[in-house]
């Protein structure tokens, strides 16, 4: 569960009501802007006075991922409005699509790599980002989180999936790719967030090039399954980081697995699935499709977390070379 951290709001608070007030200035004096300028006056009022975040009905606390998506927030959802329970179901409904409508088309062959990916969301929406990207002569396979749960992660996820579609267009080096986007992704996003990723440039001779912001590694299935140390750190962190990239030469039948955190921290009785468990499970499989390899974890990782409730996003992706 992640902490809110009331400095950063404050933050946001006051230059939006700086520009509230600079708007107001400018044009007539709407009772639209009026009004909203008070909402961020209260809401600053009640940083001052300690009851920030906590619902006017029942006093209790408000979602965090609400108050992260919408700082004005005064109520939480037990206590909204049948119309304002309404609109957030079908806002929930809406981001739902919306993100599914942002993922690659799975199962197909892009220059000479067979793939396909699992998208599990614990929840309507996810934090993890998955994207798969031709440019004609290379892909582009990439894995990411966002830290935290809920709308926020996922409000994110959909800035990260814009980010880089924009970034891989202009055909930075990939070092250079990552150090751009580090630096957008920190200088817009609260102190308190960041993402880690994992970026895969091939190209159709089985060359790739793997880069790692503070994600688990990739799983290499050839012969004796290993895992590839590249490390780096977080994207949001450290808005100067600089990121190492390390070359492998894949051959004919060999696969690369990539995966989020929620595989590998699937709990059983308070004790997590581990990199151990999944490399020793995907050992014998190297001979089978990406399909079959994804669907095959996906189904061991639930069969080992049984009836317990899952709270992390789950995603799997198997890029083979061909």
């Amino acid at each position: 569960m992640f902490e809110l951290n009331t400095d950063e709001i404050r933050a946001k608070l006051t230059d939006r009501k700086t520009r509230l007030e600079i708007a107001i200035t400018k044009t007539e004096k709407s009772s639209q802007l009026v009004g909203l300028l008070k909402e961020v006056d209260s809401a600053l009022e009640r940083l001052d006075t300690g009851t920030y975040g906590l619902c006017e009905v029942c006093h209790d606390s408000i979602e965090k991922e609400r108050l992260l998506a919408d700082p004005l927030m005064r109520f939480c959802i037990d206590h909204l409005s049948t119309v304002q329970q309404k609109n957030l179901e079908e806002d929930i409904e809406l981001s739902s699509s919306i993100q599914k409508a942002l993922l690659p088309k799975n199962n197909l062959v892009l220059n000479g790599w067979d793939f396909n990916y699992i998208y599990e969301p614990a929840g309507p929406v996810s934090g993890d980002y998955c994207d798969i990207l031709n440019t004609g002569s290379e892909t582009y396979f990439i894995v990411g989180d966002v830290s935290g749960k809920g709308f926020a992660a996922s409000m994110l996820m959909t800035h990260m999936h814009a980010m880089f579609h924009s970034l891989i267009s202009v055909g930075l080096p990939l070092e250079e790719l990552l150090s751009r986007a580090n630096r957008l992704f920190c200088e817009s996003t609260l102190t308190s967030h960041y993402a880690t990723l994992l970026c895969i440039k091939a190209d159709e001779k089985g060359r790739i090039e793997v880069c790692n912001a503070g994600h688990v590694q990739p799983i290499l299935l050839s012969g004796n399954c290993k895992i590839l140390d590249v490390r780096g750190f977080p994207l949001g962190l450290f808005c100067q980081s600089t990121y190492e990239i390390k070359n492998y030469n894949l051959e004919t039948g060999e696969s690369l697995l990539l995966y989020s955190d929620g595989i590998t921290e699937a709990l059983r009785n308070g004790k997590e699935f581990g990199v151990e468990r999944l490399l020793d499970f995907v050992n014998p499989l190297t001979d089978f499709s990406p399909k079959h390899i994804s669907n095959k974890i996906l189904n061991e990782v639930r069969e080992y977390s049984g009836s317990e409730n899952r709270t992390d996003d789950q995603t799997i992706m198997l890029i083979r070379k061909i």
